[in-house]
Parts: C-alpha cells; structure tokens; sequence
C-alpha cells in the first residue's frame, strides 16, 4: 500500500492487523474488522525479502500504520527485527512509529545503528495509559526512550498527536523531550456520530467528566480552543511541526 505524505511517498508494512493497545481516538475503529482478532503475519520477512529485490530505493518504507511493531507480541515473533535486517541489507530508507511505551525497541539497536541516517523513529506521546500512571513527564516511556536514542545517534522524531485537552500538556512534554528532537502536533480530528468520536465522547465522560463539554466542543463545534493556544504559542519554535496545515 502506498501512501504521500507532506509529498515524499511512503510504502506501507503491515506486520500484524489490530493492536493490544487501543487508543479511544484511534481511527482504525471506523473499521469493523479491526482489532476483532490479532493476526499476525508469520511470513512477511520472507515476502520482503523477495520484494526488495525491484525495490526503489528513493521509496520509504513505514512500520506501523495498522499495527504498533513493538507490541509485546513481537518479543515471540521478531518480525519487526526480521523486516528491519532485510530493509538494512538493501540500505532502504525507514520510518517505524510506536505508541506502546515497550522497550523491546532496545533488542534491535544494533540493526537499527546499522542502519544509520536510513532509519527515523516516530514515538508517539499521547498513550492514556502511560499518561494515566505518572505525574512526571520525564519519566514518561516514550519520552525517556525517544531522548536516550536521541544521544545514541538514532534519528527519532516525537508525535503528540492527537494534542487531548486537559490530558495531555504539550509544553511540559516538550520541556521533559531533549530541545533539538523534531515534534510533530495536531488536534483532535473526529467527525460526529463516528464509532472514533462515540469511542472518544464515552471515554471522557467516564474519566474526565470535568471536560465533557470541551470534547464535545471539538467534537460536535470542531471547536478546539487549547489547539489554538497551543498553535499561537509554538508556531515559531523550529523544531515543532504542525500536522496536515
């Protein structure tokens, strides 16, 4: 599958459909089929091995569309390490993004330093679970993992995305990110009466009632007032990114 992105193309690897960690926000839930079974695709090394073979090199590949690469689950299967050794052979360009907080990431650090400036790593910030069991943002997984293979050399690039107002605090999550890693934000992106939007609405009203109207706002309204703070505030800082504008 192939898909654009800010005008470079990127080739989808799909390693695994569904997650273990389901985001109330994720839009894979307008999907029926997804996240019903764990399917997991025992022979996607051996498909990529042949695939490389005609493989554009100028072509990104990108890990962890449907699936996140460093659920539990790989600890058994080792695809992810697998797909990046035949990526690494044939020096393709990678991106792998990864939510879960897991740091099975650490097992494949000798592929990926080999693999050099060929290889980025997307860490997402906004996991309600990790946010739910700490108060210090610097002892967040993502963010420690994202600042130690920062100094290791590792190109890594953080996403806070979706920016969930009253949950997640952007400016303290940039403060705990070491000051040159590239910051990638966007707003919370649900249309009305989606399973995505119903999923997101339940959510907040069962632990953050506090905030129902302001979701609503964003939801119903596509009014989002702490987007707009959050814009005004760091549309001048060089390393942040804005999503989609």
């Amino acid at each position: 599958m192939n898909i654009r992105l800010t005008g470079e193309q990127f080739r989808l690897l799909i390693l695994m459909m569904d997650v273990q960690l389901v985001c109330p926000y994720c839009f894979q839930l307008e999907d029926e089929e997804w996240n019903v079974d764990l399917k997991v695709k025992l022979n996607i090394p051996d498909i990529l091995h042949v695939e490389l073979k005609n493989w554009n090199k100028e072509e990104t590949v990108y890990l962890g569309s449907k699936s996140d690469p460093y659920m539990e689950i790989d600890r058994k299967y080792q695809l992810t390490r697998k797909c990046l050794i035949e990526l690494g052979k044939l020096n393709v360009k990678c991106m792998v993004t990864t939510k879960s907080g897991s740091k099975l990431i650490y097992r494949d650090l000798d592929v990926i330093k080999a693999m050099g400036d060929k290889f980025t790593l997307l860490l997402g910030l906004s996991n309600l679970q990790q946010l739910k069991a700490i108060d210090d943002y610097r002892l967040l997984s993502n963010i420690h993992t994202a600042n130690e293979l920062h100094r290791m050399g590792i190109r890594v690039w953080a996403f806070i995305t979706p920016i969930l107002p009253g949950i997640t605090n952007v400016e303290l999550m940039m403060n705990a990110l070491d000051k040159d890693i590239p910051v990638f934000l966007d707003r919370v992106r649900l249309k009305k009466d989606t399973k995505p939007a119903i999923t997101l609405e339940s959510f907040i009203h069962k632990h953050h009632p506090e905030l129902a109207n302001q979701y609503q706002d964003i939801i119903y309204n596509d009014v989002d007032i702490d987007y707009d703070q959050v814009r005004e505030k760091w549309s001048g800082d060089q390393r942040v990114r804005f999503v989609f504008e």
